[in-house]
């Protein structure tokens, strides 16, 4: 264990500050923390099988109350996992009890629980949510959680900042954000509300830490709370990085299907026509459009004239629908890829292969893409598992083809691995009736 560190306090201080303001300022952070050990839980989640994104184990974050009545609490995704999980929650003082996934967004890092129907939440105050606005730079905020496993601890910096550098827009904060603080509150010292849910932390930097921004887990919240699908758009473009930090959003490709939304590569995204606000980037976007994926058009920048493009927008695919298929140590799920058609990927991808396994003594990897079984293609989750099931009733090894990214000279590499199929099953919801082993 590292040697705690105890600093004095500065001799001056008395005159940076008169004595009351000062203790107005303690007496308002001590009031935040208070209110916050009520709202906040401890959120523990085990893992078994991981799709792409997560990791296998059990892992213990945060998250708060947000609807008494239904007994809601908001967390990260990566806290309860994209993956089939067993998620228990804690208020302070009570046990762990079971809980269930009620949404996990495909976008953001943001999920919805709910407690067991034997935990009452009902007598407790739900905190306040800042949803309409972003907190400036140098707003003082205090991130609440279970930072190495030290339950119910309060931390306190500022906003520093907003970025979009990785890939969704983040509340940037010096306020402290270490392991288990993940999906807690980050709350404004000075109006008590909850303003991002404490998210990562850049390792080994100094006070460089991210929160989502509460105003976009709001409308996730509240198109729930109307019985609204509140999946965002599946727009299947990719978007030119913006390197100079010039706050635009262009479109580098499009893969849309014919009937849908059609942009073109060079094409400015400038509004979500009728909504408020300019959009700089993917995340205000697709916060813009939730719940208005029907009629909603855009506002583009096209060769340096302003037009308005219409079109269908289909949702992305439900997180809590994700199938898979795991045979000898290896998941099969879908493509992740964002630009998959742009090498060629259709099907299936490897999405865990387990230490110690057939899989992995057959030199099967991560990422690897599965591109057909005994010669024939497989197009999705059913067809690789009656595939699979038949060679294993045969008594044959399954012959997987496999195209991996290889790099040097090519770019890609295909290798045939002749796989002994056991442990088959499918992950996630059931649609087939698997035969008994």
């Amino acid at each position: 264990m590292k040697p705690v560190k105890v600093y004095s306090a500065l001799a001056g201080i008395a005159a940076l500050c008169a004595i009351a303001p000062c203790v107005a300022a303690a007496d308002s952070s001590e009031d935040v923390f208070k209110g916050a050990l009520r709202y906040t839980v401890q959120v523990k989640a085990t893992l078994p099988v991981p799709f792409d994104g997560d990791r296998k184990g059990s892992g213990l974050g945060a998250g708060f109350l947000v609807d008494a009545g239904r007994g809601w609490i908001m967390t990260n995704a990566h806290v309860v996992g994209r993956s089939p999980s067993r998620v228990e929650v804690a208020f302070h003082g009570q046990e762990f009890s079971e809980a269930q996934k009620v949404y996990v967004d495909p976008f953001l890092d943001v999920a919805i629980i709910r407690v067991s129907e034997h935990v009452d939440t009902r007598g407790i105050a739900e905190p306040r949510l800042e949803c309409g606005s972003m907190p400036p730079v140098g707003h003082a905020v205090g991130a609440f959680g279970h930072p190495w496993r030290l339950e119910f601890t309060g931390t306190r910096g500022i906003i520093s900042g907003v970025t979009a550098r990785y890939r969704t827009e983040l509340l940037q904060t010096d306020a402290p954000i270490n392991q288990g603080n993940s999906g807690g509150p980050l709350i404004s010292l000075d109006s008590g509300r909850i303003v991002g849910i404490n998210t990562a932390g850049i390792r080994g930097a100094q006070n460089t830490n991210f929160a989502v921004a509460i105003k976009y887990a709001c409308r996730i919240l509240h198109l729930l709370q109307r019985g609204e699908d509140p999946s965002p758009p599946d727009l299947k473009l990719v978007y030119f990085r913006d390197v100079d930090n010039r706050k635009e959003l262009k479109v580098a490709r499009s893969y849309a299907d014919d009937g849908t939304l059609k942009l073109l590569p060079g094409d400015v995204i400038r509004q979500v026509v009728g909504v408020d606000g300019a959009i700089e980037n993917e995340t205000q976007l697709l916060h813009a459009l939730r719940g208005k994926l029907a009629g909603s058009s855009l506002q583009v920048l096209r060769g340096g004239q302003e037009t308005v493009v219409a079109g269908a927008k289909l949702p992305m695919d439900q997180v809590l629908e994700t199938r898979g298929v795991y045979a000898s140590g290896v998941l099969f799920g879908p493509i992740t890829i964002r630009d998959a058609l742009e090498i060629g990927a259709r099907g299936l991808m490897v999405h865990h292969v387990e230490p110690g396994s057939i899989g992995q003594s057959q030199e099967i990897e991560k990422s690897d893409l599965l591109e057909a079984v005994d010669g024939q293609p497989v197009r999705n989750v059913d067809e690789l598992y009656s595939r699979l099931e038949e060679s294993r009733d045969n008594g044959r090894r399954a012959a997987l083809t496999f195209k991996k990214l290889a790099g040097g000279e090519a770019l890609f590499s295909y290798t045939q691995r002749n796989l002994l199929v056991t442990e088959l099953r499918v992950i996630g919801p059931q649609r087939l009736t698997p035969s008994a082993e």
